[in-house]
């Protein structure tokens, strides 16, 4: 298998996008754990565009949330790692569109409405999140894209330490599934393991984050 070579260096802003995009990452990463391991003690629904997708475990609702994975995974691979860059603005737009457009149509359709996580006791206001969210994530793309068009390319491998970061932020699975499987419904073993997900959803980015080889002197 060809070993992946990134075409940009390392930059905080690139970076800091990553890792903040865990806000809306978790929106898929949390169900499609939850509906896997749990089973039919977890009930999951979203709105997309005017279309409504749920499931009790996993149902056909469920399968929605694979074709979100995978433009997720191809959202932060195409930070560093590929070299069309009109891909990789495109793949910003895709994040913007899917979850802020998607937000803010259903707000302008049905008015706002407030997000409910159970597990930990969480009611927030949807609009008082995503109308802030919208503008902040938005100047962040335009940045980035501003300032991607400008740097120089260059070629870094896919090194050890990205298979190192992949192993130490996924290889909890195993132990989430047993802790969601495992206890009551909504308790402590689910509240461990929604944190440890929601935290997946924050780190999984810099599993992309390509790291340059020091030169020996």
């Amino acid at each position: 298998m060809k070993t992946p070579i990134a075409v940009r260096k390392s930059n905080g802003l690139f970076n800091s996008l990553m890792i903040f995009s865990g806000i809306t990452f978790m929106l898929v990463l949390l169900p499609l754990q939850r509906c896997l391991f749990d089973g039919n003690s977890y009930s999951w629904g979203q709105q997309y565009f005017g279309f409504s997708f749920n499931s009790t475990g996993i149902e056909p609702g469920y399968f929605i949330l694979i074709p979100f994975l995978i433009l997720f995974l191809l959202y932060f691979y195409s930070f560093y790692w590929i070299k069309n860059r009109i891909i990789f603005y495109g793949m910003l737009g895709w994040f913007w569109v899917h979850n802020f457009g998607n937000l803010l149509f259903d707000i302008i359709k049905n008015g706002d409405s407030m997000f409910h996580g159970d597990t930990l006791n969480v009611h927030i206001s949807i609009s008082m999140i995503v109308i802030p969210l919208s503008v902040l994530f938005l100047f962040l793309i335009i940045l980035i894209i501003y300032k991607d068009r400008k740097l120089d390319n260059v070629e870094i491998a896919w090194s050890k330490r990205n298979n190192l970061k992949a192993l130490f932020i996924l290889g909890v699975l195993p132990i989430q599934a047993l802790l969601y499987a495992t206890g009551e419904p909504h308790g402590l073993t689910d509240e461990i393991s929604v944190i440890i997900t929601i935290s997946q959803s924050f780190l999984f980015g810099i599993i992309f984050i390509p790291r340059e080889q020091s030169k020996s002197s």
